[in-house]
């Protein structure tokens, strides 16, 4: 396989800023979730014997563990009120080690947020509220936070699965806090900055499956989560004392992916949160939730299903209006949907 190595570089200028001491951030700066929820995918790893710090299992969404290790020189402090809009990924082209050291040169006049070494395991050199020497653009350092991956022909020759995953994770969490769309007019490489002479994260760098894995733990936002109807089963028309099984299926077209048992399952919903239907429901998760999504998964482009039942209490025909929803996260699209259940 042909890598395209290229030296680090000069980023920007001198800083005029001296650094202030700042005490060590909070371990969940870089973690998915405090109480992870079970792993959805699981897959057998190889990886520098010498370096690796993690069981033969790679698990995701992965929870990477966090080292803070703060750089004195190479960054400016604060960001002169600038917001932040962009992700940029570069490779090192120099071991883990080489590079933490580089970043503390102030000769360098390079550093970035973050750096991760070939077994997924995340160094953080520069707040995000700082703003690191990484893209060669004065303008997107202001805007942007860099992420430098262990890629050198000795330590770390080629992207590892743990690179991939830690990295995901870590973009995941920076958009749940700064609000970075996880597209890749915002998750960018060194190469994509304008004005920029790089060409890292180079070819050997897999993007469609590096952004498939950032869906998967993509925070729920209003703008990351949506849904279209795909089908129904017919409505029912039961006896005051029979029950009816009814299903909804619907296709994720959001940005994020559906997880049962955790922050980003999709549930059927009752808008506006009414109770007043709870009546009808025989064993709903809650009087306003009739149902949960059934499979474990459902990435962007996929479908879930919904099933729930209904019982005959008292006779007449009652419209049940539904709409999906990811708890703390958003309302799905109004999509009009509804069942009709008639009682005898």
């Amino acid at each position: 396989m042909v890598l395209a190595l290229l030296l680090i570089t000069t980023s920007l200028g001198v800083s005029g800023a001296a650094p202030r001491a700042r005490g060590q951030p909070d371990a969940a700066a870089v973690r998915l979730d405090e109480t992870p929820s079970p792993p959805e995918v699981a897959l057998k790893a190889t990886r520098p014997v010498t370096t690796s710090r993690s069981s033969t299992t790679i698990r995701f969404p992965y929870v990477p563990e966090s080292e803070y290790l703060p750089t004195k020189t190479n960054y400016w402090e604060g960001r002169d009120g600038a917001s932040i809009d962009y992700i940029v990924i570069h490779y090192t082209d120099i071991s883990y080690a080489r590079t933490l050291r580089a970043f503390n040169i102030r000769a360098s006049d390079v550093s970035a947020h973050y750096v991760i070494r070939g077994d997924g395991h995340i160094a953080q050199l520069v707040f995000e509220a700082d703003t690191a020497w990484h893209s060669g653009s004065a303008w997107f350092n202001r805007h942007s936070i860099g992420i430098e991956l262990e890629l050198d022909h000795i330590t770390n020759p080629v992207f590892r699965p743990e690179q991939y995953y830690a990295a995901a994770a870590l973009v995941c969490a920076i958009s749940a806090r700064q609000g970075v769309p996880l597209d890749r007019s915002h998750v960018v490489g060194h190469n994509e900055v304008p004005g920029s002479t790089h060409s890292d994260p180079g070819p050997t760098w897999d993007w469609p499956h590096f952004m498939w894995l950032t869906s998967l733990c993509a925070p729920p936002t209003s703008a990351t989560v949506h849904a279209s109807f795909v089908s129904e089963t017919p409505y029912p028309d039961i006896q005051a004392t029979d029950k009816a099984l009814i299903s909804v299926v619907l296709r994720n077209t959001g940005l994020t992916a559906w997880r049962k048992g955790s922050g980003q399952e999709a549930r059927l919903g009752i808008p506006g949160n009414s109770p007043d239907f709870a009546f009808l429901g025989d064993g709903w998760p809650t009087p306003e939730r009739p149902a949960t999504q059934q499979e474990e998964i459902v990435p962007p482009g996929e479908t879930a299903t919904f099933s729930f039942e209904v019982k005959g209490t008292l006779p007449g025909t009652f419209v049940l209006p539904l709409r999906g929803v990811i708890d703390g996260g958003a309302w799905m699209d109004d999509l009009g949907m509804f069942t009709v259940v008639t009682v005898r």
